[in-house]
């Protein structure tokens, strides 16, 4: 079985709102995941060659600790993305991943 997220990109400064006002935008970077023997990684689209291929993955990091967290061990992962965010340009891309990863794995586990 896998599960399949779709999140979107954010933008977190809008005028005097500062980080307490936000905005979902139509960017999203979309994951599947499943449980499986041995970890495997594809990630194409943005950034893609510059993501781990290992559990260090953001997406695979937050499905590993919340696995921890309900005290469950999961031998590996397998994850397909395809990111529309950008790296490290101020659009969430961090936060999609974390939120992607727990989403997929909570619904896993």
């Amino acid at each position: 079985m896998s599960v399949r997220v779709r999140v979107p990109a954010t933008s977190a400064n809008l005028g005097p709102g500062f980080d307490t006002l936000g905005l979902a935008l139509t960017l999203y970077n979309e994951i599947e995941l499943a449980v499986a023997e041995d970890t495997t990684v594809v990630v194409s689209g943005e950034g893609a060659s510059a993501l781990p291929r290992s559990r260090e993955h953001l997406v695979l990091h937050s499905a590993d600790q919340l696995a921890a967290e309900i005290g469950q061990s999961v031998p590996g992962w397998q994850l397909r993305q395809v990111n529309a965010i950008p790296l490290a340009r101020g659009l969430g891309s961090s936060s999609a991943a974390i939120v992607a990863g727990l989403v997929a794995a909570n619904a896993l586990l």
